[in-house]
């Protein structure tokens, strides 16, 4: 979570020697967008993922334990909330944005004239630049009246609740037309939802995998 005392973390140190991550949010999404890719295979995911996080012009160590502390620190920066739950239910099996009231691709135009209108920050401008921190700190505080948080409203509210008809229908109506994915039921969309307890059991795996050759 972002701190006010200290930098965001953009280096990892190992066996005396420092090595650059990059923890920019557009990296950050690009890994999480990356994770729900199908076509992709867990060796694939795991070597995409150290391309993106460390800079391809860094000699790596081949010390596995190097990869699997690294990502433990880069798992917990991506996933620490300074509010609620420290750690991840272990028996929840839907993962990160578990209730997948979101998505960053498929709003990402929402958040974008979110930002813009709420801070003024061109969100284009800052890939590359902006931690990850500071995006998730900025995009948790944007307010009930940006675009980004009506469309959260119209996806959050209560059809039952509602007795008039035709208010319900004209709420059902706009829930299909900004639902996640497409016009998909809630358990639907929740059985898409990452399928890990926590970012570095996931990594773990994909780790595994890559130990095991790629298969």
């Amino acid at each position: 979570m972002l701190s006010l005392t200290h930098s965001p973390t953009t280096q990892f140190a190992w066996n005396g020697k420092i090595y650059d991550i990059d923890l920019a949010f557009d990296t950050v999404l690009l890994y999480l967008q990356m994770q729900e890719d199908k076509d992709l295979s867990p060796f694939q995911k795991w070597r995409q993922s150290c391309k993106l996080f460390f800079n391809k012009n860094q000699d790596l160590p081949d010390d596995p334990q190097f990869y699997t502390k690294a990502f433990d620190v880069i798992s917990k920066i991506i996933t620490d909330q300074p509010y609620g739950l420290k750690e991840p239910d272990k028996n929840d099996e839907r993962g990160v944005e578990a209730t997948k009231q979101f998505d960053y691709v498929r709003d990402a135009g929402a958040i974008y004239a979110s930002f813009f209108d709420q801070y003024g920050i061109d969100l284009n401008k800052e890939r590359g630049k902006m931690h990850w921190t500071t995006f998730k700190a900025l995009f948790d505080g944007l307010g009930p009246k940006t675009y980004f948080q009506r469309i959260l409203a119209i996806r959050r509210e209560d059809p039952s609740k509602i007795e008039d008809p035709s208010a319900k229908q004209e709420l059902l109506d706009a829930q299909n037309y900004y639902a996640v994915d497409g016009s998909k039921t809630e358990e639907e969309l929740e059985r898409q939802a990452l399928n890990s307890s926590s970012l570095s059991s996931m990594f773990d795996s994909l780790l595994d995998q890559a130990r095991k050759g790629g298969n």
